[in-house]
């Protein structure tokens, strides 16, 4: 199934442009955050997993931008991690 230009346009623009603003604003407020990091390598983790599942589906088709949910989950766990071992 091929989208057209305008459509995968759209979805750049709406959906992962904020996604990557809104990731720059947790990892920001995670940073200087009290809570442990605990939370947001589940956090993180929960991320990649929603990613993942986009990823198998056959019947969904964002043009690869799937994947940045993958990595951004990954790097909110890893932004976890650090704050976790920083932390203690």
């Amino acid at each position: 199934m091929n989208m057209s230009p305008i459509v995968n346009i759209f979805i750049f623009v709406l959906i992962v442009i904020p996604m990557f603003i809104y990731s720059a604003y947790l990892i920001f407020v995670m940073l200087k955050n009290t809570d442990s990091g605990k939370k947001y390598i589940l956090f993180g983790i929960q991320v990649s997993l929603i990613g993942g599942i986009l990823v198998l589906d056959d019947n969904i088709d964002f043009n690869g931008y799937e994947y940045s949910i993958v990595i951004l989950g990954l790097i909110l766990s890893i932004v976890g991690m650090s704050k976790n071992k920083y932390s203690s």
